[in-house]
């Protein structure tokens, strides 16, 4: 979600928004800030800086999390949720002191630098081919950009990431999303950087703001065939198949599409898909984190990173064999909302926001019956 599309829409609609009855719910209010205590079987965790995407740990002892910048507005950081004890750790901002910063580049773009702000979005956790650990980073902190390191424990198994290099947009792109791939990476090309007012005009008239990008290193970008849709949003991709699932957020569809022929394999109805993670201890699951408000709703909470957003979302769970999907868990936003992505651990979900200072967990099932 763009910070000038937003503004720009925020702007044009201020009048009518403050009659909208979730702003006057109030988002970032002073009672959803301070509720910061377990609730109705809910536990929330707080302390975090809009804890936007999440991938689970190799080992499974924590949750390595993005904490987003809000598209550059403000500096994030990557921190690690420890499990079961519930503390964060930061391991990555552009303050960070860190031995092991490199000089170099040795993945992505010869000429890439490690950057000076880090203003962090989607985030993926992939092996590549040599075994390494590698944590693909979207950026939006003074640059758009693929940012790459390498996770790793240190001598007392503590986990930890180094920058390893980076791949700029070629052009006006807003990222969103990223996905390895065993030769390079897919990345959502949300919406232009540039258009600002157009760009809400194309999203209300349903039409195309974005597309997926793939990169390599032989070949650089290359946009992937029918992907063109309304703000394409997140994408993961199988790393022992050939398929990608691509939410597209403006049209209420998940494609699936063919990594090698670009066919589109399926396509299904899912409100508003935000991120989709894979569920780690289910293979051929994945988990899709639904929202369940219309966008000018939405809006309401847009550039307030401080409280809740009390926007209804659900966690959808899809077979990628059948494409059969059930929902996992279902809020209606009041305690926690806006929910972007999801991790299975055990009968526990963890949930993040685009916004907030907290994460949730809770019981797979909650609000479903």
């Amino acid at each position: 979600m763009m910070q000038q599309f937003w503004t720009d829409i925020s702007s044009c609609f201020k009048a009518v928004l403050v009659t909208l009855p979730l702003v006057l719910v109030g988002c970032g209010g002073e009672s959803d800030r301070d509720l910061c205590k377990p609730f109705d079987g809910l536990t929330p965790i707080c302390g975090f800086q809009s804890p936007e995407d999440l991938v689970l740990l190799p080992d499974g002892s924590g949750i390595l999390i993005s904490e987003y910048g809000h598209m550059g507005e403000s500096e994030g950081s990557l921190s690690i949720l420890g499990l079961p004890d519930y503390q964060r750790n930061e391991i990555y901002s552009s303050q960070s002191s860190n031995d092991l910063r490199a000089p170099n580049p040795i993945w992505g773009e010869n000429d890439c630098q490690e950057p000076t702000r880090f203003s962090p979005h989607g985030i993926d956790l992939s092996q590549r081919p040599g075994g390494r650990w590698q944590l693909l980073v979207v950026n939006h902190g003074e640059r758009e950009a693929i940012e790459m390191f390498e996770l790793m424990q240190d001598q007392g198994g503590a986990w930890q990431v180094a920058w390893r290099g980076c791949v700029e947009a070629i052009d006006d792109t807003s990222f969103n999303d990223v996905a390895a791939l065993d030769n390079g990476f897919v990345a959502t090309r949300m919406m232009s950087r540039e258009a600002g007012m157009a760009q809400m005009v194309d999203y209300f008239l349903g039409r195309d703001t974005g597309f997926l990008w793939r990169w390599d290193l032989q070949q650089g970008f290359s946009k992937v065939a029918n992907t063109d849709s309304v703000l394409p949003n997140g994408v993961v991709a199988e790393q022992d198949g050939n398929r990608i699932v691509l939410n597209v957020y403006g049209e209420n569809k998940v494609r699936v599409i063919d990594r090698v022929s670009n066919e589109v394999l399926h396509e299904l109805d899912v409100p508003s898909a935000d991120n989709t993670n894979w569920d780690i201890n289910n293979p051929g699951k994945l988990l899709i984190a639904s929202h369940d408000v219309s966008m000018l709703d939405m809006m309401g909470c847009m550039g307030d990173a401080s409280g809740n957003c009390p926007a209804q979302f659900e966690i959808i769970e899809l077979d990628i064999n059948d494409y059969s999907t059930r929902t996992l868990f279902r809020s209606d936003g009041e305690y926690y909302g806006a929910g972007t992505a999801a991790l299975r651990v055990g009968e526990q979900l963890f949930i993040g926001s685009f916004t907030g200072e907290r994460l949730l967990v809770a019981p797979v099932g909650y609000g479903v019956n």
